[in-house]
């Protein structure tokens, strides 16, 4: 039985050629912010919607103190990046990107310092 929650195998491969291009993107092409080096991006996830026409691309950086600023450029240029990556997906529809900080590691030291208190 498939549980609706759960993302087809479809929705998965496109993520991560998704995920291969964007990160692609970053490191080969001359995509440069003003005072931010785009090689310490970190493209941790990406979720599509059931229909493939918009992704979720969660990201994260070595600075805590760049990731909203970040974050509002990256969905400024993401008309860009996603015209970059269209062209190499065999889809009929590209998806409309937007992206998110990823506060996962961010969670598991919380998680840590309580499970550290609790000892």
């Amino acid at each position: 039985m498939i549980d609706k929650n759960q993302p087809s195998n479809r929705q998965l491969k496109v993520g991560q050629q998704i995920r291969f291009l964007v990160s692609n993107f970053f490191i080969k092409e001359d995509f440069i912010f003003e005072n931010f080096d785009s090689k310490n991006l970190t493209i941790v996830d990406v979720t599509l919607s059931p229909d493939l026409k918009n992704a979720r691309i969660f990201v994260t950086t070595n600075s805590i103190s760049e990731n909203q600023p970040l974050i509002d450029k990256l969905n400024n240029k993401s008309k860009l990046i996603q015209k970059k990556i269209a062209s190499n997906l065999n889809l009929k529809f590209a998806p409309k990107i937007k992206f998110f900080f990823d506060n996962s590691l961010q969670y598991s030291n919380k998680i840590n310092s309580i499970l550290e208190k609790i000892k």
